[in-house]
Order: C-alpha cells, then structure tokens, then sequence
C-alpha cells in the first residue's frame, strides 16, 4: 500500500475490528461464510480511495483480476466461480460490514435476513455497526485521499488497469 492509502488501511483495519468483536459475541447469529454470496449484489459503488486500494492491489496480483464474469450482471464482478472475492483482502467497507447489524440513521435496525433470524430486537447496543459513523468516517478519509467520485465496484471502474484517477 501506499503512503496516500494508510489512512484508508487503518480505517479498515478498525472495522474489521469491531465486526471481529460482533462476530465473536454473534457467532451463533450468523450465516456468513466463504461461499455464500446474497450480499454480492452488482452495482455497489465504492469511493475513489477505495477504489485505489482495490486498483493496488490488483496491481500487485494481476492474477487476481477477473477475466470473465461467472455469475454475468446477476453477482459483483469480482465473485469468483466458487463464490468467493477476488478481492477480499481490499474488499470495500461496505462489504466488511455487510450482515452485520447496522442501524440506520433513520434508527432502523438491519442486518442479513440470512442471518439474526431470532430477530434484532434482544442485541446489546455494542453489537451493531452505526452507517452514519461508517459513512462520515470513509467521508473524511475519502476526502484526505484527494476525494472525487464515486465508482463502480467492477474491474473497469476501480482502475484495475493501474488508472484510478
């Protein structure tokens, strides 16, 4: 990674960390697993910082580039033919946290329906992602990283070709 990704590395890295720590209070709650893919949904958007880690990292495993799409315009583009991410070391924060309970800022609680089928009404407050926190968070860094648009999280949009401006 390079010095203009840090931030984004470390804002990922604490994600990943609080959906560890509700995964390991959750763990009977989900679902989630290599494989399972109703969350691979095509037309996610990711941010132009994203978009350039995901560019890197491609960068560095041209192997890992996808050269046909297995599941067509029906799964994200980068799912492979096992139903797993090509991309899954850099994938987009809103995949790391996708399943786990999120309130919205609306204070709607939601989360995979493959998962918390006992429902989401018992989970502790510390057991939920909040999207508003998330979002300013990548926001912020986003911004930092030089900002620009949104892209589209497929091979093309992100720059997997090295261009991510």
């Amino acid at each position: 990674m390079t010095d203009r990704l840090a931030e984004y590395a470390l804002l990922r890295a604490k994600v990943d960390a609080k959906v560890a720590e509700i995964a390991g209070h959750q763990a009977d709650q989900l679902a989630c697993a290599r494989g399972c893919h109703a969350c691979c949904a095509p037309g996610l958007t990711v941010a132009a910082v994203e978009a350039a880690a995901i560019a890197a990292f491609l960068e560095a495993r041209p192997e890992a580039t996808p050269r046909d799409r297995p599941w067509g315009d029906a799964r994200c583009a980068f799912l492979d033919r096992d139903g797993g991410c090509a991309i899954y070391p850099v994938r987009p924060l809103v995949c790391r946290t996708q399943g786990l309970p999120i309130a919205l800022e609306n204070g709607q609680l939601t989360a995979c329906t493959l998962n918390f089928r006992a429902g989401l009404d018992q989970l502790p407050p510390g057991d939920r992602l909040d999207q508003k926190t998330v979002s300013t968070l990548l926001y912020v860094v986003n911004q930092r990283f030089g900002g620009g648009e949104r892209r589209a999280l497929t091979p093309e949009a992100v720059g997997a070709d090295g261009e991510t401006g």
